[in-house]
């Protein structure tokens, strides 16, 4: 006899729409817009690198013209390859949120405005899908972990984030709960991404969040016309997401077990480095040593970096031959902050990369493996030219839930990356996002990030 308990999807689909604005906390509501003024400002920065002029190209042969905007570009593009498009640039400066299964917010606010800008819905119901979102791709990890599946080589934004997308557009849309079941099972049963690109370096890490945010919105459109998707998506002993990714290392069952543990969202952090998460524990340490040592460059003789082997595979690169390359080398990192007392935009112009300096730096900095280390914290030990030995371990960095950035904080990391786009209004952008769940402004908010063209 078939067991009436609800599977794993159908638990995270009944607590997503159950969600209901009025009854959220204040501090859930905030997190929900912080989280959505984070993401554009990301994505508003990414869409003038190199790497979307190459995305701008493919635009056209993506779709024609449509209903959504492209955040930061004029004109529209079909609501898929608006997601797309705008999840990748999201992520492309590597400064996008962590927490909620991975890059949540690259993923989930595309999907959402493009939702939204598709339906006519309003910015209540994209704040409240951001909130829906956070409670699936969150969720996930409960059961496999972040560090399980970035060891067997998967990589969450990719996985997890579809799924999260998926939940997120499906709440804008006002699906209910068993059209939000289907939406997951579509979204599980083809989302992915794994982490090969760390082999060469590769576009596709960048291209990850883009493609979750492009699965979730058409997930959650196909079961809003009726098309079904796997019950068991999670939890099927054979095809289940959990048992082809993580055979004999997950519980699909803690998902249900857990649902009502609290909002999800409030475990989210905003990058205050451009930077592979990982690498963000080491550069606080760094970065203390140096202005508690008063150190110079020459003042260094040698550093060593405590890590574990997830850290070995994620951020032990010592190549600097890429933009993505560097954003993901922890020796360069420390390296930068060392010799130049900053880790930002600036160190990863061609300059920068190409530093003497900061190459005879690394050439000082030892990885060491300690096989008993989890996660993605380092201890820092700096040995001087004068016979200091200086040491920090940061088990909080700055940006995480537990140490998190102010909203003045963020309002400046904003405006720092959408004043090239927008000028003058990215000031505005603040203000419309701040009164989202107002009825207009997010018409209002969409409209002005539909910004001209770059000139040149």
């Amino acid at each position: 006899m078939a067991s009436s308990a609800p599977t794993a999807s159908q638990a995270l689909a009944g607590r997503v729409a159950s969600i209901d604005w009025v009854a959220l906390p204040a501090d859930v509501r905030q997190m929900s817009r912080r989280v959505v003024l984070d993401a554009l400002g990301c994505a508003l920065n990414g869409s003038r690198t190199p790497e979307a002029g190459l995305l701008a190209a493919a635009r056209a042969d993506l779709g024609p013209d449509g209903a959504c905007a492209v955040w930061g570009t004029p004109g529209g593009a079909p609501p898929g390859v608006a997601a797309l498009l705008n999840g990748a640039h999201t992520h492309l400066r590597e400064l996008d949120d962590i927490g909620g299964g991975g890059h949540a917010g690259a993923c989930q606010v595309p999907a959402v405005l493009a939702a939204a800008e598709l339906a006519g819905r309003e910015g209540r119901d994209v704040l409240v899908g951001v909130v829906a979102g956070h409670e699936v791709s969150s969720r996930l990890s409960d059961a496999a972990s972040y560090d399980t599946m970035t060891l067997r080589g998967w990589h969450t934004t990719g996985v997890y984030g579809s799924l999260g997308a998926a939940a997120a557009a499906a709440r804008t849309l006002g699906l209910d709960a068993h059209d939000c079941a289907h939406t997951l099972g579509l979204a599980g049963s083809y989302t992915g991404g794994t982490w090969a690109f760390m082999a060469d370096g590769a576009m596709s890490k960048r291209v990850h969040p883009g493609r979750a945010s492009e699965i979730g919105l058409t997930a959650a459109l196909l079961a809003r016309r009726g098309v079904t998707g796997p019950a068991q998506v999670l939890d099927a002993p054979w095809g289940g997401l959990y048992a082809a990714c993580a055979p004999g290392e997950s519980d699909p069952g803690v998902i249900a077990r857990n649902i009502d543990d609290g909002y999800r969202i409030l475990r989210k952090g905003f990058k205050p480095y451009p930077v592979c998460w990982g690498i963000n524990s080491a550069a606080d340490a760094a970065l203390a040593l140096r202005e508690k040592g008063n150190l110079a460059a020459d003042d260094v003789a040698r550093v060593r970096i405590t890590i574990s082997e997830m850290s070995r595979r994620m951020i032990g690169t010592n190549r600097t031959a890429s933009v993505l390359d560097a954003q993901m080398n922890l020796t360069y990192a420390v390296a930068a902050i060392l010799v130049r007392g900053h880790l930002d935009l600036r160190d990863f112009d061609d300059a920068a990369l190409a530093d003497p300096a900061a190459h005879a730096m690394m050439a000082r900095i030892d990885l060491i493996l300690d096989p008993t280390a989890h996660g993605e914290r380092q201890t820092v030990e700096i040995e001087t030219r004068d016979g200091r030995r200086l040491h920090a371990r940061v088990e909080d960095p700055r940006g995480h839930w537990d140490n998190p950035l102010s909203d003045g904080e963020l309002r400046a990391k904003f405006l720092g990356l959408a004043e090239p786009v927008l000028g003058a209004d990215a000031a505005r952008a603040v203000e419309l996002v701040g009164e989202l769940e107002r009825p207009g402004v997010l018409a209002a908010l969409l409209a002005l990030l539909r910004a001209p063209a770059p000139r040149g």
